[in-house]
């Protein structure tokens, strides 16, 4: 087992954080969290670094990345740059993972090219009031008319809906209402009867959240993700995109909680009480210690999970151990980096209060660290 990168691999972690560098000024993060704005002026400089093409081949438009290369991506960007981050994720994993490992042929041949170009970005709707982790039990219903589809319903916590130029719907196409019955579509968010509300949250605002409505909203059986043989084929595809949508959330707060340490420990040695810096006090260097162990932990088990996804080899427990394991970490290493910084920690003016209030969304988005347990249960044969 062997979790040295390669050439390539190393050359595209250190593009990355010299494009951050070069590209995104210390205060944009900050900036674009209070203003709750995405950053649409980065966006054609992304594009140029093939990072929106960065999961699917070259013969698509892409980079032809593999699971650790997303997993460098998300690393990366979640510690440097929130912005990047963000237009990374809504088109290379909502919109080209999803179509890139369940799509026709010629959905992908059409669409992962304008993905890789920026055109498309995409998010993903599941989640309803009344179904979240029992994604069975969804309500939204498409209901066949002549050629096509009419969709109703309702979605909510719902990412990136004002930017996304396409949802990647999960609707109920079964009276019964089964594991048999879900159908995934790709829903233009212009059509006509969609609408979205915003919600308010504490966290990752760079990013909205949203309710979104489907009033009667007409969709082409050529909409159906896959094509028109995949109808009620859905739960099969959304069990593809779980494994690595756990391995990239795992890789995100690994990257959180590194950039967290890493101001921390800047901040500590320059600090001075009691004529001494604070990082010279036994105090500080245990939480400081704590720290780099929980990031480090989270990254081993990140990169393995990742490992095992690039070897298609069975990552179903080693995923969700990461994704625990790692936001939580992330949770308790950005709260002790403001224990470390104190009153300046709580100051808006730095980044470690924003660094915490995203912390929190770990352990509750993409799937609960409540529910990622169960499935380790299941793994474990206990249930």
């Amino acid at each position: 087992m062997d979790f040295a990168f390669t050439k390539e691999q190393e050359a595209f972690r250190e593009m990355l954080r010299d494009f951050i560098k070069r590209e995104c000024p210390p205060d944009l993060d900050r900036r674009l969290d209070d203003e709750g704005r995405y950053p649409f002026e980065l966006t054609e400089k992304v594009v140029d670094t093939g990072l929106l093409g960065l999961p699917f081949p070259e013969v698509y438009g892409g980079s032809g990345g593999g699971p650790m290369e997303f997993v460098i991506a998300a690393e990366e960007t979640a510690y440097g740059s929130a912005a990047v981050a963000a237009i990374f994720i809504l088109p290379a994993f909502f919109a080209g993972e999803m179509l890139y490992m369940n799509g026709s042929e010629e959905q992908k041949r059409t669409w992962l090219p304008k993905v890789a170009r920026g055109e498309v970005r995409g998010c993903f709707g599941l989640t309803e009031p009344n179904a979240g982790s029992d994604a069975v039990h969804i309500e939204t219903r498409a209901t066949q008319d002549g050629d096509g589809f009419v969709i109703n319903g309702q979605k909510t916590m719902i990412s990136g809906v004002d930017v996304a130029t396409h949802m990647m719907l999960a609707t109920n196409t079964s009276p019964g209402g089964d594991y048999s019955g879900m159908t995934l579509f790709m829903v233009p968010t212009s059509a006509a009867g969609f609408t979205h509300r915003r919600m308010g949250k504490i966290g990752s605002e760079i990013i909205g959240l949203f309710e979104v409505f489907f009033d009667n909203v007409h969709v082409s059986q050529e909409n159906i993700i896959g094509g028109p043989e995949m109808l009620n084929q859905g739960w099969l595809q959304l069990m593809k995109q779980l494994d690595m949508e756990r391995i990239m959330i795992a890789a995100q707060y690994t990257g959180l909680a590194a950039r967290a340490t890493d101001d921390a420990v800047e901040y500590a040695k320059e600090r001075k009480q009691f004529g001494k810096t604070i990082g010279s006090y036994q105090m500080i260097q245990s939480l400081l210690a704590d720290m780099t162990v929980g990031t480090q932990t989270s990254r081993l088990m990140t990169y393995y999970a990742a490992w095992l996804k690039a070897n298609d080899m069975p990552c179903n427990l080693a995923a969700s151990q990461a994704k625990i394991y790692a936001t939580e970490t992330a949770r308790t290493v950005c709260l002790n980096g403001m224990q470390v910084m104190g009153g300046y920690g709580y100051l808006r003016e730095f980044d470690m209060q924003r660094l915490v209030r995203d912390s929190l969304l770990g352990p509750i988005g993409g799937g609960t660290n409540q529910i990622q347990r169960l499935i380790i249960a299941r793994e474990l044969g206990l249930i």
